[in-house]
C-alpha cells in the first residue's frame, strides 16, 4: 500500500514513535544510524516486545495492530534517525538495507 521514508528526531524522553498502524501489518528499517537504537512494538499502549535479532529491523503482524499497534525507538536524546515505513501489500518482511563497514 505504501512505502514511506520518514525522518524522526529522538525527545527528551529517550522514545520516539516511528509509525502508528491500525488493522494494517507494517516494518520499519533504520537507515541511518545503524545499529545504535533498540526498537519495541507495543499492541494498543502495551509493550509487546523488545526487538533483539535485527536491531535495524522490525515489523507489525496485521493482528498485532488491531485497534492499532506501533513501533517505537529508543536512544539518546536529540538522535536523529532516518527510516523506512512499508505498510499493507507492500510489506516484505526482508530488510532491504545492509550494513556497511
Amino acid at each position: 500500500m505504501a512505502v514511506r521514508d520518514r525522518s524522526a528526531t529522538i525527545d527528551r524522553s529517550g522514545i520516539v514513535q516511528l509509525h502508528l498502524s491500525v488493522a494494517k501489518q507494517c516494518t520499519v528499517e533504520i537507515r541511518e544510524p545503524r545499529d545504535t537504537l533498540t526498537l519495541s512494538r507495543r499492541k494498543n499502549g502495551v509493550n509487546l516486545d523488545l526487538i533483539e535479532d535485527d536491531p535495524n529491523f522490525t515489523g507489525l503482524k496485521t493482528f498485532q495492530t488491531i485497534p492499532w499497534g506501533t513501533i517505537r525507538a529508543l536512544g539518546p536524546e536529540g538522535l536523529r534517525i532516518l527510516y523506512r515505513v512499508r505498510t499493507g501489500s507492500d510489506v516484505t518482511l526482508v530488510p532491504e538495507f545492509e550494513f556497511e563497514d
